[in-house]
């Protein structure tokens, strides 16, 4: 994917999520089916069901991203002592948490997971190539499963270190297996 045509606030985000993005496909490109599926225990995902959550996660940052740059967050006050975080977020602000409703996983082939990460990522981007606004740090939204804030230009960055964190779950399964 390119930067091109991207808002200059969002360039470096997303070259992180690029960046991740090639790491976390070089691993799925050396997977076996039953490296794909399997799993260490009962309450651990399967590498597929790690890569499932990505994608419903990726979609739900696109709508969000969509939803910032639409204006649909401007008349909403974020409490005053919340903490927000913008372009300068340099990691994974939330801990191991239980997938939210709607970002449950399922599982599904490889190749089929592999085509869906391209789609959801590509759509990604062209909602980002809507912004024309002066600042992607100047919107901001809270995250439906948390009431954090993000700004457009920390929900990339968030879609990254979100990225991140699942691939440090995914080579310790496959470090286990």
């Amino acid at each position: 994917m390119t930067c091109q045509g991207l808002h200059r606030d969002l360039a470096a985000p997303l070259q992180l999520c690029e960046a991740t993005r090639e790491k976390l496909l070089a691993i799925l490109g050396q997977l076996t089916p039953d490296r794909w599926l399997a799993r260490h225990n009962r309450g651990v995902w399967s590498v597929a069901e790690h890569v499932d959550h990505l994608i419903l996660a990726e979609v739900g940052t696109s709508k969000m991203a969509r939803r910032l740059i639409r204006g649909d967050f401007l008349g909403i006050a974020r409490p005053p002592q919340s903490r927000v975080y913008d372009s300068r977020l340099d990691s994974y602000p939330y801990g191991r948490l239980s997938a939210p409703v709607g970002l449950v996983p399922a599982s599904q082939p490889l190749e089929q997971a592999t085509e869906e990460l391209d789609a959801v990522h590509r759509r990604f981007i062209e909602e980002l190539r809507r912004f024309d606004g002066p600042d992607a740090d100047a919107l901001a939204s809270p995250d439906p499963a948390t009431g954090v804030w993000f700004t457009l230009a920390g929900w990339v960055r968030l879609q990254a270190f979100h990225e991140q964190h699942h691939i440090l779950q995914i080579r310790a399964l496959l470090a286990a297996q």
